[in-house]
């Protein structure tokens, strides 16, 4: 059993409940307190961990250090090193919320110590949403992840190897793909299309080379509602949204006005900044004091520079050139560019000269509640002698560009009462329409599981014109799923059905049966009966045989009857020599020789295949049938045969 994404809301936008965070799953949970969902998993028989970015990891540093889990975990080098940020950023916001609206004077780590026991009121009357972890926690807990490259494969446990393919959202951002036993199950995170941005682009050879895959993140369709996501291409759609933003700062700017940008120190705040800045220059204006007002900012604009191969092509390029991908090396050797903690470090910091350009974080209302109150306070005492100097500031502009509607919406309902905000969200998340596009790319697909608020937006049509199962499932509910395959029972019940025959003397049995989830343990139930007394009648069978009847038997290789499996297609129209190339063209190791076991003059045909963990032999003549040297290598082959059939 493993484990991908560790992602949960932790902010409260002005409402007394939580609202769910888009960037983290789309759907509102059914569990208040991230402990409740936590406490219904055993964590002592979860494997591993898969994290997908930085936005997933809200609660790992909970369940590594306050759970049983003690597997390994896996994710991108960038994906640790934002996380980390993440993470502390979201800590250092709560203990100063918490610290401002209480008389505690204790230190910001007993202060999330005593968050535990639950929320607290703010100083405005909300509920303060708080980490339920410490600082040492969080180090502790990327302590233990394992870095892992993009397409590197490694076995977490026997039998499995984990990859991770780009998803195009975020430096770092991966795919995770699942091998078991040659069936490959695909989880698709926040994944973006786009090229237009900073992130490595989207690698599509996730869907294409897997048999089940499950998409774990979308835009709700309820909030995507613009009809220009549908005629728009999304590179075409970002980038009209980041110049409307980069329009509105210029336009501020050529009027000598301050700037406050709400937005994350990373990801499309770094785009946006680039632009507003080549802009600026390139049209000759003072260049403005950029300010980050963040604790963990510094870090997360410099990553940028630092991990090249993570970023695209175009920007891979710029690092054999004398120029640094990004602005910000550019502005800070200009003195333009400031990384300031906290709003009491901003108090005694000197700040040259100059119109201001501050960037906070969404998360941070102290900061952004500060910079209104104080700029709508300097244009009221701003007389039209300053502003015939010019040195007075008349008015600002406030710019939003979080795809977190729900957040994003608290936050304009506050500040637009006062002063007005240009909100644009700019999103990059797949939409429904997007993974109906990508479908057509899942060539090998049998199984597709998609969030059910996205389920039902896609049109019914999509499961006759492609070749698999659609499914839905909802976030922290069980969902039964038909997967009409043995290779997903747990190595638990695979093991305990292998006794169970051998103690019966059997090498093949027809098991039906229904898979339960129980105090955090997977069995499987019987549903027929009529096998108990099968298996009396068979067990008699079995002790009157001879011992060298059994020993025979056991020494024959794995070995299908297919003529019953393939009633619907039609194989008179194949010959060996059509089969093998068919084979070959999807990159199987076949080839059409004679049936040696065949003693008349006229020696037939039959498919022989080679792969890695073993070979397999089709004969196509008597009924067709085919014999494996190993149960993997059965897999990949019927796979590859039932793909080859039905195309042809």
């Amino acid at each position: 059993m493993f484990v991908v994404d560790c992602g949960w809301p932790t902010e409260i936008y002005g409402d007394k409940q939580p609202v769910a965070n888009s960037k983290i799953h789309t759907a509102k949970s059914s569990f208040a307190n991230p402990r409740d969902a936590l406490s219904s998993i055993n964590w002592s028989r979860v494997d591993f961990i898969l994290v997908s970015n930085y936005e997933q990891m809200t609660l790992l540093p909970y369940i590594t250090e306050y759970t049983e889990f003690t597997g390994p975990i896996y994710a991108t080098e960038p994906t640790k090193a934002y996380g980390k940020c993440v993470l502390e950023e979201g800590l250092w916001v709560t203990d100063s919320s918490l610290q401002r609206s209480s008389s505690y004077t204790g230190s910001a780590s007993a202060a999330s110590t005593s968050a535990l026991a639950g929320d607290r009121p703010s100083e405005e009357g909300q509920a303060t949403h708080t980490m339920p972890y410490t600082q040492q926690d969080i180090i502790a807990a990327m302590e233990k992840i394992n870095d892992v490259r993009l397409n590197e494969i490694v076995a977490p446990v026997p039998f499995v190897q984990v990859y991770a393919r780009s998803s195009g959202y975020c430096i770092g951002g991966a795919n995770w793909t699942v091998a078991y036993k040659g069936h490959r199950t695909a989880f698709i995170s926040t994944s973006a299309f786009s090229t237009c941005l900073h992130p490595q682009e989207w690698d599509g050879s996730v869907l294409s080379e897997a048999q089940a895959i499950v998409f774990c993140d979308a835009v709700d369709p309820a909030e995507s509602e613009d009809s220009e996501i549908n005629t728009v291409p999304q590179n075409v759609q970002i980038s009209q949204r980041i110049n409307q933003l980069c329009s509105t700062a210029i336009s501020t700017l050529k009027q000598r006005s301050r700037v406050l940008l709400i937005g994350e120190p990373y990801g499309v705040t770094q785009d946006i900044l680039q632009v507003i800045a080549e802009n600026a220059m390139s049209m000759n204006l003072p260049l403005p004091q950029f300010i980050f007002i963040s604790p963990v900012a510094e870090h997360t604009v410099q990553y940028g520079n630092i991990m090249g191969e993570w970023l695209c092509a175009a920007k891979q390029a710029m690092l054999y050139l004398p120029e640094y991908p990004f602005v910000d090396k550019d502005l800070r050797q200009k003195g333009h560019l400031h990384f300031v903690r906290s709003l009491s470090e901003l108090a005694v910091r000197s700040i040259p000269q100059g119109i201001w350009f501050v960037i906070a974080s969404p998360q941070d209302t102290a900061t952004i509640n500060h910079f209104i109150r104080q700029w709508q306070l300097d244009a009221k005492q701003c007389g039209g002698a300053d502003m015939a100097a010019g040195t007075g500031v008349s008015k600002f502009s406030v710019l939003l560009h979080d795809d977190d509607v729900a957040r994003a919406q608290s936050i304009v309902n506050r500040i637009s009462a006062t002063n007005e905000v240009t909100y644009v969200p700019v999103s990059q998340r797949l939409t429904h329409h997007a993974i109906e596009q990508c479908l057509a790319g899942a060539t090998r697909a049998q199984h597709v599981l998609v969030p059910s608020h996205i389920y039902s937006r896609l049109p019914p049509s999509i499961s006759n014109n492609l070749d698999f199962k659609l499914l839905e499932y909802s976030y922290l509910q069980a969902t039964e799923i038909d997967l009409d395959t043995d290779r997903h029972l747990p190595l638990n019940i695979q093991k305990e059905m292998t006794q169970q025959l051998k103690r019966t003397g059997k090498q093949h049995a027809v098991v039906s049966g229904q898979l339960l989830l129980a105090a955090g343990e997977i069995r499987l139930e019987s549903i027929d009966d009529s096998n108990t007394a099968d298996s009396s009648s068979h067990d008699a069978d079995a002790k009157a045989k001879s011992k060298a009847d059994t020993q025979a038997a056991e020494a024959v290789r794995p070995s299908i009857r297919m003529a019953a499996s393939l009633d619907s297609y039609d194989l008179s129209a194949w010959t060996p020599e059509r089969l093998a190339s068919e084979l070959g063209d999807i990159g199987l190791n076949a080839a059409a020789v004679d049936d040696t076991a065949d003693a008349g003059s006229n020696k037939k045909k039959l498919v022989r295949i080679t792969i890695p963990s073993g070979s397999a032999t089709i004969r196509m003549h008597g009924g067709w049938t085919v014999d494996c040297t190993s149960v993997n290598t059965q897999w990949v082959v019927l796979d590859s045969l039932r793909q080859v059939l039905k195309a042809g």
